[in-house]
């Protein structure tokens, strides 16, 4: 059996979500986590760069 449009699949319709409203917000967490996801897509890149090509603008030609 198929969802109907803007329904969730079946298995997925016994979760529940709960929220508490805070009075502030943890700025100094939610900067660790920025802070964090910056650091781990800095270095994703750069272990997948490749080393065998010549870096982009390398080289810069003149037209005088």
């Amino acid at each position: 059996m198929t969802a109907s449009p803007g329904q969730p699949p079946e298995r997925m319709r016994t979760y529940r979500a709960d929220a508490q409203l805070w009075e502030s917000p943890d700025l100094h967490r939610l900067a660790q986590l920025f802070i964090g996801m910056a650091r781990q897509r800095a270095e994703h890149a750069r272990h997948t760069q490749d080393t065998s090509a010549p870096p982009e603008g390398g080289e810069v030609e003149s037209e005088l």
